[in-house]
């Protein structure tokens, strides 16, 4: 319990706690960290006080086994690799085994008709998930006509034409056990030759009627501009 305790406080500590878990479940997590430390300490000391009292007494009561070296070497080697080894995102390889785009969308239609009823203003501040949950809802390109699109993701593969990719982000309900993938299909004749797969990059255009007969995806996003871009602080959406 103690490496465990020792993982999440660090995590906190190091401002990545959010890797792993909702930001709504922080303050509890920690809280319950904090009182796990409490109460080893407490236990610590009713240890070593029963011993002392054994040892006035002249009797041996406490026939606790002590940790084997195995046992100390796993937890040295377990806290070690949490301050070397920093924590990760997700990566392409968890898009690759979970289909984007079928959940994380969170209330599709709702996003749908805000957006029907918003401004200029309300499209810049949609994000990946917005705009594919606006995707899931029509494929009429005068809905899309003049909309302004500001996205920020990284890049994962288009597996039915290597001219297009997705602009992807993760979305956590709970924990990082549950994200799902989401994004927006590019279309970006050999975008390979200035990207790579899982590079962050921020993306402003429009979105067009797909040329390509050869992807299912009727609508996708034309980029007037793409700029390679850091990882945000806060990688997944919430």
């Amino acid at each position: 319990m103690g490496v465990t305790v020792a993982v999440v406080l660090w995590l906190w500590w190091s401002g990545n706690l959010s890797l792993y878990i909702h930001p709504r479940y922080n303050l509890f997590t920690v809280t319950m960290a904090i009182l796990a430390v409490i109460s080893l300490v407490i236990y610590g000391a009713l240890r070593s006080q029963r011993r002392v009292s054994d040892a006035d007494d002249h009797h041996d009561h406490d026939h606790a086994t002590p940790p084997t070296w195995a046992e100390r070497l796993s937890t040295v080697v377990g806290v070690a690799a949490l301050v070397v080894l920093p924590p990760a995102t997700l990566s392409t390889q968890t898009v690759d085994n979970r289909s984007i785009n079928q959940s994380g969308l969170g209330d599709a239609g709702a996003v749908f008709d805000q957006a029907a009823s918003g401004q200029s203003e309300t499209f810049a501040a949609f994000t990946v998930r917005e705009w594919a949950a606006i995707l899931s809802q029509t494929s009429d390109p005068a809905f899309y006509a003049g909309k302004p699109v500001n996205v920020v993701g990284f890049i994962s593969e288009d597996p039915d034409d290597s001219d297009q990719f997705f602009l992807t982000r993760f979305v956590v309900s709970c924990c990082s056990v549950d994200a799902q993938p989401v994004g927006v299909p590019v279309r970006m004749p050999g975008w390979k030759e200035a990207f790579a797969p899982e590079e962050w990059v921020a993306i402003s255009g429009q979105f067009v009627l797909n040329p390509s007969s050869a992807s299912p995806h009727v609508m996708v996003l034309s980029p007037a501009e793409v700029e390679p871009t850091e990882q945000p602080d806060e990688p997944y959406l919430f």
